[in-house]
């Protein structure tokens, strides 16, 4: 095997499995929303889920919707099937050092499109057309990079996933699949 390969291997499994403790410590803490979760499908660990994740991820982490992104995020991977862990942290494109720059950049490039479509706020006066304006502009630019940006993640997971031949551990018998402790105390019984 090559160095940059078992290197990368060495790299995804050591966060993964940090990743994973501490998903399932949170999910144990919160066994309602891990139950949800769990019958929705957000917890499946597989390539296409995964990268359906990143893909909800980044398409929320590069839009205007701070406040709100991890609400939409767990709608966005129910309705797709995605893994919302992977949501989460691919939404941290979007972080408290990168949000200034992010947004300055979609206003602008929104401006930019904006200029090219005939977009009128006539009926508006004074401040409220400059809001109208100025809050389109952001969400034109903001689409334009997370419409793309979105796509690209979901293709580029497959590809690294798939060219370096990443494969996630097998659960051992007392993680079946979500990584919630099931045992006596959670209402099975000791057999089974």
């Amino acid at each position: 095997m090559r160095p940059a390969r078992r290197w990368l291997k060495l790299q995804a499994a050591g966060g993964s499995a940090r990743l994973r403790s501490s998903t399932r410590a949170w999910l144990r803490r919160h066994r309602g929303v891990a139950a949800f979760l769990e019958r929705a499908g957000c917890l499946n660990v597989d390539e296409l889920t995964l990268a359906r994740g990143v893909a909800v991820g980044l398409f929320i982490g590069l839009t205007p919707t701070l406040g709100v992104q991890t609400i939409l995020m767990l709608g966005a991977s129910v309705l797709l099937r995605a893994n919302f862990p992977a949501a989460f942290a691919a939404s941290w494109i979007n972080n408290p050092l990168t949000f200034a720059p992010l947004y300055l950049g979609f206003h602008q490039l929104g401006e930019r499109v904006t200029a090219l479509l005939p977009v009128r706020f006539d009926s508006l006066s004074g401040l409220e057309e400059e809001i109208a304006e100025e809050t389109l502009s952001l969400v034109i630019g903001s689409l334009c990079i997370a419409l793309p940006g979105a796509v690209l993640g979901y293709v580029g997971f497959l590809c690294v996933w798939r060219r370096f031949d990443l494969h996630l551990p097998r659960p051992s018998p007392r993680h079946p699949g979500n990584g919630v402790d099931k045992g006596p105390g959670d209402g099975q019984h000791p057999g089974g």
